[in-house]
């Protein structure tokens, strides 16, 4: 009888352990607020957070890109660590049970009033965890490897801009020097033309002046 009442008690928690819980709560800017989860050990702990800044201007919490987030999670009855993420004023964040038992998580959001002048400290903190199975030591590395293709893939498109930037000063370049080029054939051209009409100009003068001073009889 015991054994089944502890296996339903056990099925019953690993349904709610699967189930996503949301909560939003309000901090002052560099403010640290901290809660307790209790998690078997083993269990893989996902989440994403969301940070929104009170502006007195505009009457409504509205995102601050300039929001940093530091996110901890520490396993009360080991006393360790088992996450340290800083991130941006929106995120996601994973970590996995050390041992069982509570878990203490923390989150520090600062930087909320780098908005403006007629910025509040007042900061709203979305948060959503979902408390899985047991980590096969896998989807960790999925998700780090989809986030590391991501960034792959917006390098690349950099990359690409980059070459084509390149490729288009490259031909800019071929045409200034096929300018230059052509310029300085048609000043030589121009500067051979010039000296041939001074040279039949001065031919033609002496020339003149020969004849004129045959009639003369000066010579």
């Amino acid at each position: 009888m015991l054994r089944s009442a502890a296996s339903l008690a056990l099925v019953i928690f690993v349904l709610l352990a699967n189930l996503a819980s949301g909560l939003h709560f309000y901090l002052h800017d560099g403010d640290q607020q901290c809660f307790l989860e209790e998690l078997p050990q083993g269990f893989f702990v996902t989440g994403t957070y969301k940070t929104e800044e009170w502006r007195e201007s505009d009457n409504r919490f509205i995102e601050n890109p300039n929001i940093k987030v530091i996110m901890t999670a520490t396993s009360v009855a080991a006393s360790h660590l088992v996450m340290n993420q800083k991130g941006e004023h929106k995120g996601k964040f994973s970590f996995t049970a050390a041992n069982a038992g509570e878990h203490t998580i923390c989150v520090q959001a600062s930087g909320a009033q780098s908005g403006g002048w007629l910025s509040s400290s007042k900061v709203k903190f979305t948060l959503d965890i979902t408390i899985g199975e047991a980590d096969d030591g896998g989807r960790s590395a999925i998700e780090k490897i989809n986030d590391i293709s991501l960034k792959i893939k917006v390098l690349n498109a950099q990359l690409e801009e980059i070459k084509t930037e390149q490729k288009y000063q490259r031909e800019r370049e071929l045409e200034f020097d096929a300018a230059t080029l052509s310029i300085r054939r048609r000043v030589i051209y121009w500067a051979f033309i010039q000296l041939g009409i001074v040279g039949a100009v001065c031919y033609w003068q002496l020339h003149h002046l020969r004849r004129f001073f045959e009639a003369k009889k000066l010579v």
